[in-house]
């Protein structure tokens, strides 16, 4: 470890996908008493883990190495956790059993278009593959009718469309970590009133919230398809490769980024789902909001309404 202590983080955002976990973790990372890992989604818990205790906590204390000592609460944001709760949990709590996990959730249905959208820019998936078509694929897949060499996509993003049946995951990691030590929060609430939420985030990890009196918000990994595909493939590679360095110099990835979109950014956003394909995730989902009641304090966001007052709800 260079001689640096070994520190583990406190506190962690475990997801989920496409529901502004970046912009937390960027956010955070300005406050004066935050620390955060060298590369925002380590997945440690996913894919560093080898089983052997003290080379783990070694392999995961040098994401932190870097950090100031004055930093009372260190970080790091893995949107993937939720999703895989059933792997996460046993080894998360094994080695981190007193953390704080907060888990942004979003609309469900929104997530997965978003998320599709993304990871089809990234060029994870075929550009050919139309969203009504990887649905479809999704749902094959989680009901156990065809494989995902079958269905011609990665395992992982055919589990997309599972991860968003947020309930069964929330529960596993509230079941296994002490008495409010998950904190629930939404994108559309984030979205609304960026100050209110990371005011109260503040008081969950015992940090000043005073410090986003005047913060300026700004959005972080925004979805957005390129003109030239093999020059974003070329950027893409490249961000992963440079993502610990960029990390300690935000004002300079952000000034990149902003070049970037300038050269080769087509749009913002994407094309309206059909109708079709929304009513088939209203069903798929609704059961799932119905229960995440049980883990939430207030009301969903009216966004969710939808979801909610479906018949599958019932």
């Amino acid at each position: 470890m260079n001689g640096h202590p070994m520190r583990l983080p406190g506190f962690i955002v475990g997801g989920t996908e496409k529901a502004g976990t970046t912009s937390v973790f960027d956010w955070l990372s300005a406050h004066p008493e935050v620390g955060t890992s060298s590369r925002k989604e380590t997945d440690f818990f996913r894919t560093g883990w080898t089983g052997d205790p003290d080379r783990d906590r070694e392999r995961y204390a040098s994401y932190f190495e870097h950090c100031a000592p004055t930093a009372s609460v260190l970080l790091e944001a893995s949107p993937g956790y939720l999703g895989e709760a059933d792997t996460v949990v046993p080894r998360l709590c094994g080695m981190l059993p007193g953390a704080r996990l907060l888990f942004i959730l979003r609309d469900p249905i929104e997530r997965l278009h978003s998320s599709y959208h993304f990871h089809r820019g990234r060029l994870n998936l075929p550009q050919s593959l139309d969203f009504d078509d990887y649905v479809r694929r999704c749902l094959e897949f989680d009901g156990g009718t065809r494989v995902a060499g079958e269905l011609g996509l990665d395992e992982w993003y055919l589990k997309v469309l599972r991860f968003g049946c947020y309930a069964e995951f929330v529960a596993r990691f509230v079941a296994a970590l002490p008495r409010g030590h998950v904190k629930v929060g939404f994108f559309e609430t984030l979205r609304a009133d960026e100050r209110g939420f990371m005011t109260d985030l503040s008081d969950f990890i015992g940090i000043d919230g005073g410090f986003w009196r005047g913060f300026p918000f700004r959005p972080s990994n925004v979805t957005f398809s390129a003109r030239n595909r093999g020059l974003h493939r070329l950027a893409v590679r490249g961000n992963a490769l440079a993502e610990p360095l960029m990390r300690r110099y935000p004002a300079v990835k952000q000034s990149l980024v902003r070049v970037y979109k300038a050269l080769n950014q087509e749009r913002e956003g994407y094309d309206p789902m059909s109708e079709e394909t929304r009513e088939l995730l209203t069903r798929y989902y609704a059961p799932s909001v119905r229960a995440l009641r049980a883990f939430v304090a207030g009301p969903l966001p009216p966004e969710w309404r939808h979801l909610e007052q479906s018949r599958a709800a019932a």
